[in-house]
């Protein structure tokens, strides 16, 4: 067994919340371990929120694009290079990702990056990516878990190997035809964006409205909207309804 080391605290997790909390801690002077499994900063900041806003940006680049005549613009033709959309989101996650080390080093956070368990009462044991194992205790333990993308229980979606929003924000082309399940606000996202790049989405939604966990009327206006300036032969002044 491991020698145990103690800490004042433990933050498991390294989302915004737990590494706030970590970098606060240890520039008090007291001795902090952050535990990560993979994702340094964080899901929001690496698989979710911030890079599918980064995609979003260029799609909504793309579709002035195919508007401009609208402000005078003459552009001519032009494409969607998915490759180029996909660098760029990478680019921004790997900017973030060298501030969080770069933070936790100058804040004195002992940075941990491996699988951990719960192993005892304030105690976690943590196979690292280096492949050594080391037993951690502390005053106080911070769980900080955050999320992970599942596959709904759906008779055959499994089987059908959908991608999830990890896989969506990592694709290199423009599919042909985008069909997403659940009508929720990430689902939406990801379908205006690929509609402005060119793609024909459907959206399908169990629920009475698009938008469940919102107000009513603003579940009933979104299928009335057009959406415009989509991507080269998108239809008629570049406009398409929401299938």
């Amino acid at each position: 067994m491991p020698e145990t080391e103690h800490f004042a605290n433990i933050v498991f997790g390294s989302g915004t919340g737990g590494k706030i909390v970590a970098w606060t801690l240890a520039e008090e002077g007291q001795r902090t371990a952050m535990v990560e499994r993979k994702w340094i900063g964080g899901s929001c900041h690496n698989i979710a929120c911030l890079p599918s806003k980064n995609v979003i940006h260029s799609a909504k680049v793309a579709s002035f694009f195919g508007r401009a005549a609208e402000f005078g613009i003459e552009t001519g033709a032009y494409s969607i290079n998915m490759e180029r959309v996909r660098e760029r989101k990478r680019k921004m996650v790997d900017a973030s990702v060298k501030y969080y080390l770069a933070k936790y080093k100058e804040s004195g956070t002992d940075l941990i990056l491996g699988e951990g368990r719960i192993a005892g009462r304030r105690t976690l044991e943590v196979k690292t990516r280096a492949g050594s194992t080391r037993r951690l205790t502390a005053d106080r333990l911070f769980l900080n878990l955050g999320t992970h993308a599942t596959i709904p229980d759906i008779p055959g979606l499994a089987a059908a190997r959908p991608m999830t929003h990890i896989e969506a924000l990592e694709l290199d082309r423009v599919p042909s035809h985008l069909l997403i399940v659940g009508g929720g606000y990430v689902g939406l996202e990801f379908a205006q964006a690929m509609k402005r790049f060119g793609s024909q989405v459907t959206v399908i939604e169990r629920g009475s409205q698009l938008l469940s966990r919102e107000d009513q009327d603003t579940g009933e206006a979104l299928p009335r909207r057009r959406h415009r300036g989509a991507a080269p032969g998108a239809g008629k002044e570049g406009e398409r309804r929401f299938r």
